[in-house]
């Protein structure tokens, strides 16, 4: 069942201002998918020590040791939220700079009535991962010839996805962050916040990570490694959200109520903007 049309969407682009290349391919992509975005400079972990990041954010959590990068990753994309917070905007798709974007991603944005009611992130985004698969529900609906469905376990990656205005203040209000921006959004068993947002699926998916410029790979301090009782720890709790997650969905899944699939993405348009949605089984 879907809800009222959202009025407005808004589109932010997250990226480091030094980033020229990414963000000159960043702009081919959004040409051609019909989007203008706002610009949001990320936070650089070259120029932001780990304590001031710490004003924000705890240095471990569920997940384990929160890394100095992804503290600066998670604090660029709450920057994204606030900015739409301060907008007239319903809803937010917040990019990352190194995506690829289906031409048909701006037709998703311009008529929205196909939002479900009880969503609060719709994940446009197929992590790359050959192997991993996702639980769906299987009640769902088709729009623009893409299947719209509910995401029960964990999908990595937060580089394309549109959050309601509730769900950025719900995430927003989480604050100290503790945990890798994608793990904040998208792991219902080691994020506390992600239990309180419904989140939706498309699929094949419009987006991809993977449209690098030379050269702008790799900014920022190495990655810390924990050792010792830190690190088992960590395996220890990342071991028992993953065990938690696999208990959790193992009954929808028995039961036919959701599907283990993999995420495809597809970048090219499936359908004409005109095409209305339909609901499916």
């Amino acid at each position: 069942m879907q809800g009222p049309d959202p009025v407005k969407a808004a589109v932010y682009l997250i990226g480091l201002q030094q980033a020229t290349g990414r963000a000159a391919l960043m702009q081919q992509e959004l040409d051609q998918a019909g989007l203008s975005a706002v610009r949001i400079d990320a936070v650089d972990s070259t120029k932001v020590s780990r304590e001031e990041m710490l004003q924000q954010c705890r240095s471990e959590g569920h997940w384990g040791y929160f890394q100095t990068k992804d503290m600066a990753c998670t604090l660029s994309h709450a920057k994204a939220w606030e900015a739409f917070l301060r907008s007239d905007a319903d809803v937010a798709l917040i990019l990352e700079d190194d995506v690829f974007l289906s031409p048909d991603t701006g037709a998703w944005l311009a008529d929205l009535s196909w939002w479900p009611a009880d969503a609060g992130i719709v994940k446009f985004e197929r992590w790359r991962a050959n192997r991993l698969q996702v639980a769906l529900g299987k009640d769902g609906f088709t729009h623009l010839g893409r299947e719209v469905r509910q995401m029960l376990s964990r999908h990595a990656g937060g580089a394309a996805y549109v959050i309601s205005r509730k769900a950025a203040q719900h995430l927003l209000d989480s604050r100290p962050f503790c945990i890798t921006l994608d793990n904040l959004l998208f792991n219902f068993d080691a994020s506390l916040p992600a239990r309180g947002i419904a989140v939706y699926q498309v699929q094949p998916a419009l987006a991809e990570q993977g449209n690098e410029a030379p050269g702008e790979v790799g900014v920022g301090p190495p990655r810390h490694r924990p050792r010792g009782w830190p690190l088992i720890r960590q395996k220890l709790r990342r071991g028992i959200c993953e065990f938690r997650g696999g208990f959790r969905i193992l009954p929808h899944v028995v039961l036919g109520r959701a599907t283990l699939e993999k995420i495809r993405f597809d970048g090219q348009a499936l359908a004409t903007p005109q095409t209305q949605h339909t609901h499916t089984a």
